[in-house]
């Protein structure tokens, strides 16, 4: 179990780094937008659009599966903090098998989602252009798959009774700290 946890990271880590190459393109790509727009009072065309069918799509769902690595969603541990440890375990098993049903039907209804996005062929348009946002739907869908596989091992881990192998601490994720880089 533990190789396959050190496997699921990885993969964790590939697509966080893709999430981390869509936010330094969409960073280029507003700051060209700015500086066309202030010194050439010209436009990129399409910038908005772009950003929030596209970007924030895939910086968003991508990143779901590093979040729910890391344990770095949003909770609050006001009562559970004051129950016994073994009953803390059994609930946070809990929360896994509920996490699997949720992020499955959001799976399983994205992916109809963006199928009918693309039987209809989704666009936007912006001035004299058409901009295609219905691959972008489909990104949801995966964002939910991959949260979905990090979810299911850590339910199968809390079964088993099996060490992860996951990544959990945020510190595992510093590159500069794997480098010795202070």
């Amino acid at each position: 179990m533990f190789g396959l946890g050190r496997l699921i990271s990885r993969l964790i880590d590939l697509f966080t780094n893709l999430g981390g190459i869509f936010i330094i393109v969409m960073m280029i790509h507003i700051t060209v937008d700015v500086i066309l727009r202030y010194f050439f009072h010209s436009a990129v065309e399409g910038t908005i659009e772009i950003v929030s069918n596209y970007y924030m799509i895939i910086i968003g769902f991508l990143s779901l599966c590093f979040t729910e690595e890391k344990n770095r969603n949003i909770s609050v541990e006001l009562v559970t903090d004051m129950m016994p440890k073994w009953l803390q375990r059994h609930l946070e098993g809990f929360s896994y098998l509920f996490a699997l049903v949720i992020f499955g039907l959001l799976a399983v209804r994205t992916f109809i989602e963006a199928g009918k996005k693309q039987a209809v062929g989704a666009f936007v348009t912006q001035g004299t252009s058409d901009i295609v946002i219905w691959p972008a739907y489909y990104v949801i869908p995966f964002g939910c798959v991959l949260v979905l596989i990090v979810v299911a091992y850590k339910f199968a881990c809390y079964v088993t009774g099996s060490e992860s192998g996951l990544n959990e601490k945020l510190e595992d994720a510093d590159p500069a700290a794997e480098y010795g880089i202070p």
